[in-house]
């Protein structure tokens, strides 16, 4: 994942390219979800100076909605299904790629790409913008969907979605309580005590929250250990490995 700030704290002029027919189908067909851009572009911003952001995609159809929340982060969004007269998705990826050619020679400056793909094609682009132009590169795909040859010559890379976007509802509302008794020491989590309470607050079944819990414990994000209670007496209690949650992109950054 991406290590925040560089150079003493300022931020890198950056630009960003997106293959926006990639993202919205990928999110569609692999998780039933849409893509956020204005989250994406606030992410973008948190770490560089972004100068752009250029769209590019086949805006017909049902991605054609799609279009007034693209214009909300930028303006430059480039219409690739009226290029040709019998289109392909290849085209797409042509013409980002001539866009990014093109900006890298344009703008010296620039020392960040952004690239939203997860085709393997864009590996020569990414290799020319490292090796030739020595420049920072920062890849972003979908999870799934995402081709390891490119991640490999990138200098960086980031999957989306983060895994707290795609959690069931069970797992969301367990962590959501781990963490907030964790700010108070009155309260004793206990394994049963916390199924209990996470099924009535949020209209869960007990053996839906259960299922959830023991994944949890089995995949090392909840913890099961001991707290003492009075000076002869402790009790068995489960808490949330934060650090490990926040790694695995299960909290928000």
């Amino acid at each position: 994942m991406f290590s925040f700030w560089r150079r003493g704290g300022d931020k890198e002029r950056a630009i960003a390219f997106v293959d926006y027919e990639y993202w919205y189908y990928s999110y569609q067909n692999l998780y039933h979800l849409k893509p956020d851009p204005e989250a994406w572009r606030a992410e973008l911003e948190k770490r560089w100076h972004l100068q752009d952001i250029l769209v590019f995609g086949n805006f017909s159809g049902a991605i054609s909605e799609e279009l007034p929340r693209l214009r909300r982060i930028t303006n430059t969004i480039i219409e690739t299904g009226n290029t040709f007269n019998h289109y392909k998705k290849d085209m797409t990826d042509f013409i980002m790629l001539d866009y990014i050619y093109q900006y890298a020679a344009e703008h010296p400056k620039i020392g960040t790409y952004v690239i939203f793909t997860g085709d393997g094609h864009f590996q020569t682009v990414v290799k020319y913008l490292t090796q030739k132009r020595r420049k920072d590169v920062a890849v972003y795909g979908v999870r799934n969907s995402f081709s390891a040859h490119l991640q490999a010559v990138a200098t960086e890379t980031a999957e989306l979605p983060r895994k707290v976007e795609t959690m069931d509802r069970a797992t969301k509302a367990l962590i959501e309580n781990l963490l907030s008794v964790a700010e108070d020491p009155s309260i004793i989590p206990t394994f049963l005590g916390t199924i209990n309470t996470v099924s009535r607050r949020n209209s869960i079944p007990r053996g839906e929250v259960k299922k959830a819990l023991l994944k949890m414990i089995g995949d090392g994000y909840v913890l099961r250990t001991t707290r003492a209670v009075e000076p002869t007496r402790t009790v068995k209690i489960i808490e949330a490995d934060r650090d490990r949650l926040l790694r695995d992109g299960m909290l928000p950054a």
